[in-house]
């Protein structure tokens, strides 16, 4: 019997032809293999890596493939808080790349309002679009789906389609979905992630400027006293009120009791409220929506939300404005928040830290300052001497900065002179602790580079002048006790007033004065035209 080969079958009555029907099932088979392969290969490739912008480009090189688009972006939100986007990132030609931005936009606008996903084939024409200039765009198709995590959308997934492109199908939509919820939970733990490692930066940052409560140097009962409170008053998490003139140190005293106290872990966030203008404060402390005023083009968190779970440093509160004064009463009372021009409040979890160089107490007399507000800050307050009533520290603290700017700047200073230590301990420091810093690194940098010891010539002259000015005090010959002491009393004065540059209420607090005391001698004296 004769065989048939190969050939012989094709062209015999018994060969079977597969009908086309069949081989589009089968090329529907291969395709969804090939669509298989690249999503496994997707996800494989997102869950290997922590950084943000290598997922993002290996999602958009995937869907953009898969689906044929010519060119994807994706539009990570700011946060659950903010209708606002932070990242867009483009693939595909860099032609017409300001409308493609203004058309995504518009779509995940349009997607996060109504929760539905996008399929359309004919931008020009739909309404959803009908504000931009698409004319003479290539772009003519998109899908826009969203990216979620537990139902929380983190944001956009867009692509677009040109002139040469097929028309995107239902089969596409579902495919970006898939993808977009392959993605979802890689991109809020790589975000996690990226926000651990900034959080860890910042906080590496802060401890290595050495806030140890150890590390406060003092030892007069002034300083002692304060300490014993601060003992006190440190594991726990009240709220707190310091009080000191300025250079006094009450932002350090407030960076140690966070550094060493039940939020260490988290952010310590300072803010002088003297520095900025009351709508700028009120933005620094809220935050704002965008549009909230004019310049506002992107919402922006506050220091409040930058403190959450750590603690928020109020320096000279005093300086608030009443209606900020009301809000912040608010904060407190509700623990949450409001940004500027926004409608949904934020809770919030801040231990609230105030500084003051000012008596509270007689603002709330003059109406400057809100009694309420005062009851809520000063659940303990922390007093603060002047370096001019706790002399016996200075030695301590001088010996301290010496050594500090010494290594610094690489000089072999071991100590001071005893005519310059005696000099330190006579002068007043109306600039307290902070003065006596400047004075200690201006003594260093201008020292001989073999010197072992700070001798009187390298002080500052107001204070080699101590002993002259107190000689000057003196009143000789016949004169009276009121008038020795009407001498005195006019050279203080003068002194004061040249050592604080003219500024009358520091030369007041300088000698124990209220600015009105001051101002009564300078008539009496006749100083008003000569100063």
């Amino acid at each position: 019997m004769k065989m048939l080969s190969d050939l012989d079958f094709l062209d015999s009555p018994f060969a079977y032809t597969v009908p086309s029907e069949m081989n589009q099932k089968i090329e529907d088979l291969n395709q969804s293999l090939r669509e298989l392969q690249s999503l496994n290969k997707l996800a494989l490739a997102i869950s290997s890596t922590l950084d943000v912008n290598e997922i993002v480009n290996t999602i958009l090189n995937e869907a953009t493939a898969l689906t044929g688009a010519h060119q994807g972006t994706i539009l990570l939100m700011k946060d659950q808080h903010e209708q606002s986007f932070t990242t867009l990132v483009r693939l595909g030609t860099n032609r017409h790349e300001i409308i493609a931005k203004q058309i995504a936009v518009t779509a995940a606008g349009w997607l996060l309002k109504q929760r539905e996903s996008i399929l359309t084939n004919d931008l020009i024409h739909d309404a959803r679009f009908k504000g931009l200039e698409l004319s003479g765009c290539p772009l003519k198709s998109l899908l826009a789906v969203p990216i979620q995590n537990r139902g929380v959308v983190l944001g956009v997934l867009v692509l677009h389609g040109a002139n040469e492109a097929s028309e995107f199908t239902e089969k596409h939509l579902r495919l970006l979905n898939i993808i977009a919820s392959q993605s979802g939970q890689v991109l809020e733990n790589a975000r996690l992630f990226r926000d651990l490692e900034e959080e860890n930066l910042h906080l590496k940052k802060e401890v290595q400027r050495t806030y140890r409560f150890e590390e406060i140097i003092g030892q007069s009962p002034a300083m002692t006293k304060v300490f014993e409170l601060l003992e006190k008053i440190i594991p726990t998490d009240v709220r707190m009120l310091i009080e000191g003139e300025s250079g006094t140190g009450k932002e350090l005293i407030a960076r140690a009791i966070h550094y060493n106290g039940p939020r260490k872990s988290k952010r310590f966030v300072a803010v002088d409220c003297g520095a900025l203008p009351e709508l700028l404060l009120e933005s620094e402390l809220f935050g704002h929506v965008r549009g909230a005023f004019t310049g506002a083009t992107e919402s922006k968190k506050g220091l409040f939300q930058a403190a959450d779970g750590g603690t928020l440093f109020l320096d000279e509160i005093n300086n608030m404005s009443p209606a900020l004064q009301a809000k912040l009463l608010r904060a407190i009372q509700e623990s949450e928040i409001r940004p500027v021009g926004g409608t949904q409040p934020i809770k919030i979890d801040v231990r609230i830290i105030c500084a003051t160089s000012q008596d509270l107490s007689q603002s709330v007399k003059q109406g400057s300052f809100r009694e309420e507000l005062l009851f809520r800050l000063k659940v303990v307050t922390v007093k603060l001497p002047p370096l001019r009533e706790r002399k016996e520290d200075i030695p301590l603290l001088s010996g301290q900065f010496l050594k500090k700017f010494a290594s610094a700047m690489n000089k072999p200073l071991q100590g001071f002179s005893k005519n310059a230590l005696q000099l330190l301990q006579q002068y007043h420091w109306p600039g307290n602790v902070r003065e006596l810093v400047n004075t200690v690194e201006r003594s260093v940098a201008l020292a001989d580079s073999d010197a072992k010891v700070v001798d009187v010539d390298l002080l500052p002259d107001e204070l080699r002048g101590v002993t002259q000015s107190s000689n000057q005090f003196i009143p000789t010959g016949d004169a009276t006790l009121l008038q020795a002491v009407e001498k005195l009393e006019r050279a203080m004065v003068v002194e004061a007033l040249k050592k604080c540059g003219g500024n009358r209420t520091k030369a007041a607090e300088s000698l124990g004065l209220s600015r009105r005391g001051l101002l009564n001698k300078i008539e009496r004296y006749g100083l008003g035209e000569k100063l």
